[in-house]
């Protein structure tokens, strides 16, 4: 949790969000990390979720996720004045996951 009172808004949008999307909200932990590109500071926000609420927090295509990122990062800057990137960590499914063996 950010000490910063406008981090902290864009933190409880962001969990606002994602507890009307997943069934598993008690499980959701947010972490910070910051990034210098050439555009300027980057602030990063990790989404981990229960495994199970991975899918419906990224969505077909990626198009909820990609959807949370773009409302969090426009109102995010328009509140802190700081770009914010939202980023929800998915488990790796093996490249075999899928593989078997015909009959």
């Amino acid at each position: 949790m950010q000490n910063d009172p406008e981090m902290k808004f864009v933190e409880d949008l962001l969990l606002d969000i994602l507890s009307g999307i997943v069934v598993r909200t008690p499980e959701i932990e947010l972490h910070y990390s910051q990034e210098t590109d050439e555009r300027g500071d980057l602030t990063i926000i990790n989404v981990k979720l229960a495994r199970e609420d991975v899918g419906a927090a990224i969505g077909q295509k990626g198009e909820t996720a990609q959807a949370i990122r773009k409302l969090v990062g426009v109102i995010g800057f328009n509140k802190t004045g700081k770009r914010i990137y939202v980023k929800i960590d998915a488990p790796r499914i093996p490249k075999n996951h899928f593989d078997y063996e015909p009959a």
